[in-house]
């Protein structure tokens, strides 16, 4: 796929433009995606559509960083790929960084700004980051990178504006480790469905990170609390849109100005690819100036 046409893509999906973009209406329905557009943590114990599941993943990426500086106070965070800024907000309220949330879509960050917070927002690529080089102590990157191409590009630029000792923290969903050529096809589908590159493995996603220059501390699988959970409402859901020839869910969707052939396919690709997916987090570091 061409890097533009998939950047424009990205923005009509996110911008609420077209066809695809119905997915999200939907999940607006039933999550906060107002605020947050990643995937979303939930433990064991807890239901993933009970509670912000989203918010808890914004957890886990401010606990490692926490761990990871000797103090989250007043640092300067960059959050690549803010999205709609609930994730840039939560750690600003909850770790007191002094966040400021970058993302491709002008109609994300028009959201964001629009949040009550300390946080700030501007539109930029992950790719051509806009700031100047060394400028952030901490960097993170929620389950956004996986919508970048040149993922290379990505982390160079974040190995850029990290100062010397600086640290990153990024989730993001990776494909398993080894896939056939069937199952290799079936994730395509997916990431085509939901305008996505092809997924890299998490090798080939450490690599990445490696070869910006930075190094690579922790990579923890978060999927048994996020996409692990998934597929019992995907499965959920295409039992009702084969029930009575689907004619009642297409209704209903329809009645909320959702287009049943678009988000039933889009859910039928992730139903598929599903158990070819893995959910990371990652922890990494540019070494300190000798």
């Amino acid at each position: 796929m061409d890097r533009d046409d998939l950047r424009s893509r990205i923005a009509d999906q996110f911008s609420y433009r077209g066809q695809r973009a119905d997915i999200w209406r939907g999940f607006d329905l039933v999550l906060d995606t107002d605020a947050f557009l990643n995937l979303g943590y939930s433990p064991w114990y807890l239901p993933h559509v009970v509670g912000s599941s989203q918010s808890r993943l914004a957890d886990e990426v401010g606990t490692r960083l926490a761990a990871a500086l000797p103090t989250t106070d007043g640092v300067r965070l960059l959050d690549v790929g803010c999205g709609r800024g609930g994730p840039t907000d939560h750690l600003a309220d909850r770790y007191g960084v002094d966040a400021v949330g970058v993302d491709l879509v002008p109609y994300n960050v028009r959201r964001a700004a629009r949040r009550p917070a300390d946080a700030s927002f501007v539109v930029g690529d992950a790719t051509r980051l806009p700031f100047v080089a060394g400028t952030f102590p901490a960097c993170t990157a929620i389950d956004a990178l996986v919508y970048v191409p040149d993922r290379a590009a990505a982390f160079g630029e974040l190995a850029r504006v990290l100062e010397p000792g600086g640290v990153l923290v990024c989730s993001d969903l990776v494909a398993a480790p080894t896939l056939d050529d069937a199952e290799r096809r079936t994730v395509d589908a997916f990431a085509d469905a939901w305008d996505m590159p092809s997924l890299a493995t998490v090798d080939a996603y450490e690599r990445a990170v490696d070869g910006a220059g930075l190094a690579v501390r922790t990579v923890e699988d978060l999927t048994a609390h996020s996409v692990g959970r998934f597929r019992r409402w995907t499965a959920l859901y295409l039992r009702l849109a084969s029930a009575f020839g689907g004619r009642p869910l297409a209704a209903c969707l329809r009645r909320v100005g959702l287009d049943p052939a678009a988000v039933t396919e889009q859910i039928h690709r992730a139903h598929a690819a599903l158990p070819h997916l893995r959910h990371v987090v990652v922890v990494a570091e540019r070494p300190a100036a000798r």
